[in-house]
């Protein structure tokens, strides 16, 4: 389809974060929007991002966010099919230390308003019945944590779009952007022109390559995140769990009907080359490596002794995209003007990208965001830019530290 000529604001990416980008300008009333997707519509992370949705991070700022994207998540549904499930969610205390770490949390999170509940390993083998609670010393519970059907969220929120008016261009492939003397002013696609003084980056592990069009650089790289999805479960009948995570094993599981999908964190982790991103139907998924998530698989299997014949139906190596430090990029650049972005969550895709949505939004609405989020700001090693071989070292160690040990910032 032919693009239009000119739109108000420009949004590339036509995942889960894009569609809430889209979403979020037309509560404020901005409905001249064009969504460009090099592919077909929710395809890319979004189309096999594991779904877990917790809430509980360590910042007031991203913890509010996420709380946003579930309040949000409630209310989307596609043919009376919901995006979420409030499941909850439970988090392991494996070790004495950890234990400390769940009671500072639960601190934390009644500050900032999230029900969180401090249980016993009792309580929490009643929740999650499949577990073997050895070694537990207790557990964290968020009862309004939960699981997500990523493209089914999306999709409700592309329905909202459009039928206020916003355009969705799948299969338009971005070429090139226009910069005027250091202001955004169009975008060159295969299928035609669009001008504009407004553009959104949402495009995940395809950031650097977009932002490089306008001569900036973005320090994220793209990571292999594997997980897999055991064969039918018996010991899942009639039976509802919550998401479950055990740190100190590296490792995260969630029911999704009969099967328990579980991934987790290693300690030695693959960077991918944002350069080398493959040109087909989904470059965001890559062969998966069963050696590699053995450990992770063997981790899971104590912690719930089913998993130790179950077999698999799904295994995944997708790509998610990691920053140098951690944390969202968003907002704007401050070296090409009318540059926005939305990326860089660092496996937090789905459960960010509402909150994200309506952070930009207003941003872009009002000049200001409605919170502190200078930690995410896009030009913030502006100074001081990484080459990609440090910008890969330092996000390998975000990553194989994704679950250590940490203090919330108050």
């Amino acid at each position: 389809m032919k693009v239009p000529e000119r739109a108000r604001i420009v949004i590339i990416g036509g995942g889960i974060c894009g569609a809430s980008v889209a979403y979020h300008l037309t509560e404020r009333g901005i409905t001249d929007v064009v969504v460009l997707e090099q592919g077909d519509l929710i395809s890319g992370t979004t189309s096999h991002a594991p779904g877990l949705v917790g809430q509980l991070r360590s910042s007031v700022t991203l913890t509010k966010m996420l709380m946003y994207s579930v309040s949000l998540y409630r209310t989307l549904e596609v043919d009376g099919t919901p995006g979420y499930f409030e499941v909850g969610g439970v988090r392991l205390a494996s070790s004495k230390e950890r234990l400390q770490e769940i009671k500072q949390q639960s601190v934390f999170a009644e500050k900032v308003g999230l029900e969180a509940h401090l249980i016993t390993p009792s309580e929490a083998l009643n929740l999650f019945p499949l577990m073997d609670a050895t070694g537990l010393e207790g557990a964290l519970y968020l009862p309004s944590d939960g699981s997500a059907t990523a493209p089914v969220l999306a999709r409700a929120l592309i329905n909202r779009s459009q039928a206020r008016g916003v355009t969705f261009c799948p299969n338009t492939r971005v070429q090139s952007l226009r910069v005027v003397n250091g202001q955004i002013k169009g975008v060159d696609t295969i299928n035609g022109a669009i001008e504009t003084e407004t553009l959104v980056m949402a495009v995940g592990i395809w950031s650097p390559l977009v932002a490089a069009m306008t001569g900036i650089a973005v320090p994220l790289t793209p990571m292999q995140h594997q997980y897999a999805a055991t064969n039918s479960l018996p010991e899942l009948a009639g039976k509802t769990l919550p998401n479950l995570r055990d740190p100190d094993k590296l490792i995260y599981m969630r029911q999704r009907d009969d099967v328990l999908v579980i991934g987790g964190y290693e300690r030695d982790p693959r960077v991918f080359s944002a350069q080398s991103i493959p040109d087909n139907a989904n470059p965001t998924v890559q062969q998966f490596d069963a050696d590699h998530f053995e450990p992770l698989r063997r981790a899971a299997a104590e912690r719930v002794p089913v998993l130790k014949t179950a077999g698999f139906s799904q295994q995944v190596n997708g790509l998610e995209s990691f920053t140098a430090d951690g944390e969202f990029l968003i907002g704007p650049s401050h070296q090409v003007r009318g540059l926005w972005a939305a990326c860089g969550f660092c496996a937090h895709g789905v459960s960010g990208s509402g909150g994200v949505g309506k952070v930009l939004a207003d941003w872009i609405v009002d000049g200001k965001p409605e919170m502190d989020v200078s930690a995410m700001a896009l030009d913030r090693f502006a100074d001081q830019p990484l080459d990609t071989k440090t910008i890969e070292q330092k996000a390998c160690q975000i990553y194989s530290t994704y679950y250590d040990l940490c203090q919330p910032v108050h």
